[in-house]
């Protein structure tokens, strides 16, 4: 199974308590996702058994909003945890942000970026949905340009569901 299309939708009436005050903040999320009860309480419906395609295609779309957001900055782990795969302890800031995305055994994870931070990515609670936050700027086409040829679709939901 293929990722067909990546949805984004910027928050505006919570502000989540990792998110530094008056900084603009999105979701973005890959469709489909594993049938998820958060995600359909907060109104999604593009739901399927997700599978090693659909993983490997999600780290690659992780990979290019990490380089997305080093315009801010050199990255940084903030909180969370590197992955350890039979003994070995993987350290990429990649494989941390999505083990605390398809897992909810794992802390959530934040990378920042610059020094003060200007940008962070968060993820957590087993949850394929990477939170974004910028100091300034627009992450529209930080999320075009990660998805590379798939379809981008601005789509709102109830965050509070999610968060």
């Amino acid at each position: 199974m293929t990722i067909r299309r990546v949805n984004w939708g910027e928050i505006t009436k919570s502000r989540p308590s990792w998110s530094p005050e008056l900084w603009r903040v999105w979701a973005v999320w890959p469709s489909p996702v594993d049938h998820d009860l958060c995600f359909k309480a907060a109104g999604f419906d593009d739901f399927a058994d997700t599978d090693e395609a659909w993983n490997s295609e999600f780290a690659t779309f992780v990979g290019g909003m990490l380089g997305q957001l080093e315009t801010a900055g050199r990255p940084k782990l903030a909180s969370g945890e590197y992955p350890v795969d039979q003994g070995r302890v993987r350290q990429s800031l990649a494989d941390a942000l999505v083990a605390a995305s398809r897992d909810d055994n794992f802390r959530p994870c934040t990378v920042t970026f610059g020094e003060p931070a200007r940008a962070l990515i968060r993820t957590s609670d087993g949850h394929p949905l990477l939170w974004i936050a910028l100091a300034e700027g627009d992450a529209a086409k930080m999320v075009a340009a990660a998805a590379g040829n798939r379809d981008v679709r601005e789509q709102n939901l109830d965050w509070e569901k999610l968060l």
